[in-house]
């Protein structure tokens, strides 16, 4: 098995339980840069209206959806060449960004949303089975046991919708491991794996970023579709992938093109 970014561990991890968790994927200084750059997000959104699409109107968080249009060095974490590696073993040589979010979430907030799927869809590519999504989060905060946990059914990606449990409180799902991590944590989630926000029942924020990337057949979200401006910015085939721009497929000159500007 030729891998790009994951170990064959990392990689029959992640088809078991549908999610990793990648500690120190972010160092101290970076967490502190991103953390800045997330303030300076919310400065410039909050400058050009403060809206979201309605895809993005959450209870009881604070969201800047599309944050890629407001800094760019959150652009720049999109592409990072790390994750780009480990996304090719999951997605494949060819994927887009959907949708992208600078999210906060206050202290003693209820959870914006229960127990679910980010998407009902299946998919297979060349007999081979590839999510239809797979969402990155980084953490720029520590986040407590009960602080508002992102939180994972394991296996649930291999089960059937009459297999899973079904939960009026969050914290009551039977066997979820909550993603009670430190700050600089990435974690990757295929879009079919059962996931929820929990209660945030301390004084403690949790910050994240947060990257939805598809195979290249997909789009952009509604709502989150880049503008002239960050096009603008698309100078290599990789960025210009990513955004849609082109009809890439099963073709790794993208990323190659990328290795080649960063050796």
């Amino acid at each position: 098995m030729a891998l790009h970014g994951l170990t064959i561990e990392q990689k029959l991890i992640w088809e078991r339980d549908g999610y990793l968790v990648l500690e120190q994927f972010l160092d101290a200084g970076e967490v502190s840069y991103y953390n800045e750059r997330l303030d300076n997000a919310f400065k410039a959104w909050e400058t050009k209206g403060g809206t979201n699409p309605a895809s993005g109107q959450l209870q009881n968080v604070q969201q800047v959806c599309g944050v890629i249009e407001y800094d760019d060095a959150l652009l720049e974490l999109m592409e990072n060449r790390r994750m780009m590696s480990i996304l090719r073993d999951i997605l494949g040589d060819s994927f887009v960004m959907i949708d992208n979010d600078g999210l906060i979430k206050p202290p003693q907030k209820e959870a914006h949303t229960n127990w679910h799927r980010d998407t009902g869809t299946l998919l297979y590519v060349n007999e081979k089975k590839v999510p239809f999504m797979a969402k990155v989060f980084y953490f720029l905060s520590d986040v407590h046991y009960d602080g508002g946990c992102l939180a994972f059914l394991p296996g649930s990606a291999n089960m059937m919708n009459e297999q899973l449990p079904k939960v009026e409180k969050q914290e009551d799902m039977p066997g979820h491991v909550r993603m009670n991590v430190k700050a600089g944590t990435a974690v990757v989630f295929n879009g079919y794996t059962y996931h929820s926000a929990l209660n945030n029942y301390t004084e403690n924020t949790r910050r994240s970023l947060i990257y939805n990337y598809a195979p290249s057949f997909l789009r952009t979200w509604p709502g989150y579709e880049p503008s002239e401006a960050l096009k603008s910015k698309a100078s290599t085939r990789l960025r210009q992938m990513l955004l849609g721009m082109l009809p890439w497929t099963e073709n790794p000159k993208a990323f190659e093109e990328s290795e080649a500007v960063k050796s």
